[in-house]
């Protein structure tokens, strides 16, 4: 499998680098299997690149269906949907021919054709197929809209087929991955994107959350009058943005005090063995730090991890957390 950056493309204006360089390394490194970052991370480059009041990602799922999982029109997320698409349309075209599509190839005559979002006037088209990484199959389409004319210059169309081959890449590495010797089928509870309990869905929302608030900071607004109506949008996003990480951080706590009771993999152990446990599970201490936070002899801790390991089925301190999860010891434990 050849890597879509490999491929060198003459032409981009050193702004455009920059864009194209930022949304590389988002798509690089999301969370495996998160689809919808990496579509986030196309769109805010085109949104950086060209005026775009339509952006959406649609994935082909049989000859005459397109799947829309991702569509943000006039910065409104909308829902996923499902279209069925006829022979003279858009759709049929990217599909067919593997081509892009520009407004101006037809006037727009394909584009108007499509699924219409809302009553403002489509000027200007620009869609990319999505192809296979491997086989060339189209797979898809990448498509932004605009209510003004000829917005979409030839560096907007160069930098979003190259974000197309970018994302249809780490996408077939997601694919790749998870395919690679049945390894979900033999052990779906190793999958780390299927949250195993409310505690870890929490924060894998949680992450997500911060990752969107320290974006929205990031984002700088020069203090004039024309942009006061988008700095206002922006505080109160940021706000919003606040309140829902403390939200979130609330419920984490509650769920956490609620499993603070020993699992059944504990039961054997005495308060001072999970007391011991726990140290090392949550701050990592040594032995000698364990000793010195427990007023016992570095010899007693010795025979107590000892007894941790064994109880526990394991030959190493290291794989202490991972047994536990995410229990945290009551404050009370003392010496039975």
């Amino acid at each position: 499998m050849t890597d879509a950056r490999d491929s060198t493309a003459d032409g981009f204006s050193p702004f455009a680098i920059s864009v194209l360089r930022a949304a590389d390394r988002r798509l690089r490194f999301c969370d495996r299997g998160d689809a919808m970052t990496r579509y986030a991370a196309c769109r805010a480059a085109m949104c950086a690149l060209t005026q775009v009041d339509t952006f959406y990602i649609g994935h082909y799922i049989g000859p005459t269906t397109l799947s829309i999982p991702y569509c943000v029109d006039h910065k409104q997320f909308l829902s996923a949907d499902v279209q069925q698409f006829g022979p003279n349309g858009l759709s049929e075209y990217i599909r067919s021919t593997g081509d892009i599509y520009r407004y101006a190839q037809d006037d727009g005559r394909r584009a108007r054709m499509g699924w219409n979002l809302n009553d403002q006037p489509v000027l200007d088209v620009l869609v990319v197929p999505l192809r296979h990484p491997e086989t060339g199959a189209v797979t898809g389409m990448m498509a932004i809209e605009g209510s003004q004319t000829n917005v979409f210059d030839d560096e907007a169309a160069l930098a979003m087929q190259w974000l197309g081959k970018a994302l249809e890449w780490e996408m077939a590495q997601d694919r790749s991955f998870a395919d690679d010797l049945g390894l979900y089928e033999l052990y779906p509870e190793l999958d780390s994107t299927q949250p195993r309990d409310q505690a870890e869905m929490l924060r894998t929302l949680t992450a997500e959350l911060e990752r969107m608030r320290l974006a929205l900071h990031a984002i700088e607004l020069p203090e004039t009058t024309e942009l006061a109506e988008q700095r206002q949008s922006l505080d109160e996003a940021r706000s919003v943005g606040e309140r829902l990480h403390l939200r979130l951080a609330d419920a984490l706590q509650t769920v956490g005090v609620e499993q603070t009771t020993p699992r059944d993999t504990t039961a054997g152990l005495t308060t001072r063995e999970l007391e011991i446990a726990m140290l090392i599970a949550v701050d990592g201490l040594s032995n000698r730090q364990l000793a010195s936070r427990l007023f016992i002899s570095e010899k007693t801790v010795k025979v107590h991890v000892g007894n941790v390991l064994r109880k526990l089925g394991i030959s190493q301190r290291s794989a202490i957390p991972y047994v536990l999860g995410e229990l945290h010891p009551p404050a009370h434990l003392k010496e039975p």
